[in-house]
């Protein structure tokens, strides 16, 4: 019994130490990109007490239509934020990764993979997280998938469990849209209870679940789905944002992972490895639905790294599954205990922390001099977030998918590579500013025109360029 409690508790302190390397990343990480207007907007509504439905924050596009599908992230986090100060931004980011590896805890619990077993694959899964768990909505996403699942494994023996389906979904509904896959996590587990796989090496889960009663929560869901903002309308946008062509071609985020980086041979390909492994040499059942659905997040993963992080709280379970037999039975829990609890002290206090809320990277001196000296700024696509929140109106920012419906995002890569005439974008649209990374070919490009733009503000991280005089035939302030 007591090395049973040893196990145990080591396991507990193995998922702490886990959430301690996201702590440590976060407090470590001032606020940079899409937080900004995402901050901005939340207090916007707040504010004004509406749903936003049209853009007020760019001079381009200015009041087109805008589909806030993200709208109760954002009152949320601008609520938190108004509530706790801003220790609220370390709350929505390390705080609901916490909340995520916990519940990827109790999953695997909950599939039977316990103590310390339980602690090392939440561990292993933590490394994965950490480029993604930000302030952002997808990082609410991810406990949301795992919460999804939790509810659809307890539901297995325990029926009415699966009606907590319907308010989780109605939340995710409105605060990402990656909430069609909490719906497809539903249709699957009705599949897999009418249509199960099992052979001598793969074994699908029974279900207690009637075929009625998933009908009426799937219908159900699907019904205050459509108490959102954006009505049934939010579905199509949705599927659409996902499987636009053109945003992935512009977002890094959205095209397939990179493998020049170490980081990401550990965290897809070597978990993926293990599982092959373990499938062709071991002797334990497959769980088929789990490892069906591993392997089309392992898919989605090659086509798009922004889905790594569902798939990295995945094939843990099915590796919980795979290495069942396997027991630390000589292993003394309680020694490891203090070893790792002072493992989790050094992670978190090893280094200094940034002030919560501090920005990092971001044209702090720029804004304060646009401030002063007010005029069209053309930015760059990962400073319009901070703009917006200073209260400057922004040529573009984070919201690719609201820039699809004008001219705006080839107008912008066209100056950014340097394929086109910059002066004729800039000219159409009396630009006064442009604020750029120095060491780029734009920058290098400017600073060769003395006569035209000259530096007004610049600093390592940014170079405000002002143009001089008026654009040819222009009379306009």
């Amino acid at each position: 019994m007591r090395t049973r409690t040893g196990h145990r508790v080591l396991g507990w302190m193995l998922v702490l130490l886990g959430i301690s390397l996201l702590w440590a990343h976060d407090i470590r990480t001032g606020l940079s990109g899409d937080v900004y207007w995402q901050w901005e907007a939340g207090r916007y509504m707040i504010a004004h007490r509406l749903v936003l439905h049209d853009n007020v924050f760019s001079y381009t596009l200015y009041h087109k239509p805008w589909v806030t599908e993200e709208w109760g992230y954002e009152v949320l986090l601008a609520a938190l934020v108004n509530v706790v100060g801003p220790a609220g931004f370390w709350v929505m980011s390390a705080g609901v990764g916490t909340l995520t590896l916990v519940l990827l805890s109790w999953l695997l619990s909950i599939h039977g993979t316990r103590g310390i077993k339980n602690g090392l694959l939440v561990l292993m899964a933590a490394p994965g997280l950490l480029p993604f768990v930000k302030d952002r909505p997808q990082t609410l996403s991810y406990a949301l998938f795992v919460l999804m699942l939790v509810v659809l494994a307890l539901s297995r023996s325990r029926p009415l469990v699966l009606w907590w389906a319907v308010p989780l979904l109605w939340f995710w509904t409105n605060v990402h849209g990656s909430f069609l896959l909490g719906f497809l996590l539903l249709i699957l587990e009705e599949v897999w209870a009418r249509w199960p796989v099992n052979t001598a090496r793969v074994k699908t889960s029974g279900t207690q679940v009637g075929f009625r009663q998933w009908l009426e929560v799937l219908a159900l869901s699907l019904l205050v789905s459509f108490v959102n903002p954006n009505g049934p309308g939010l579905w199509v946008y949705s599927w659409h944002v996902t499987f636009s062509h053109r945003i992935s071609e512009i977002i890094a985020e959205w095209q397939s992972p990179d493998f020049h980086f170490v980081a990401m041979v550990l965290v897809i390909l070597v978990p993926m490895f293990l599982l092959v492994l373990l499938l062709m040499f071991g002797s334990h059942e497959m769980p088929w639905p789990e490892f069906f659905l591993s392997a089309g997040l392992f898919y989605a993963t090659m086509k798009s790294v922004r889905f790594l992080p569902y798939w990295d709280l995945e094939w843990p379970v099915v590796l919980g599954l795979l290495l069942s037999r396997l027991e630390f039975r000589r292993v003394s829990g309680w020694l490891g205990v203090p070893f790792v609890a002072i493992l989790s002290l050094l992670v978190i206090f090893a280094h200094p922390a940034v002030a919560p809320g501090a920005p990092s990277q971001e044209p702090v001196a720029a804004a304060n001099y646009l401030h002063r000296h007010p005029g069209r700024v053309f930015n760059m696509y990962h400073w319009g977030g901070y703009l917006i929140y200073r209260h400057i109106p922004v040529f573009i920012d984070g919201r690719t998918d609201f820039y699809l419906q004008g001219p705006e995002i080839q107008q912008y890569m066209a100056v950014k590579n340097l394929t086109d005439n910059p002066s004729s974008v800039w000219e159409s649209y009396n630009i006064r500013y442009v604020l750029w990374a120095p060491h780029t070919a734009v920058a290098t490009y400017l600073l060769s025109k003395p006569s035209q733009w000259r530096p007004v503000v610049r600093t390592t991280t940014a170079i405000l360029f002002a143009h001089q005089g008026l654009w040819a035939g222009d009379n306009r302030t």
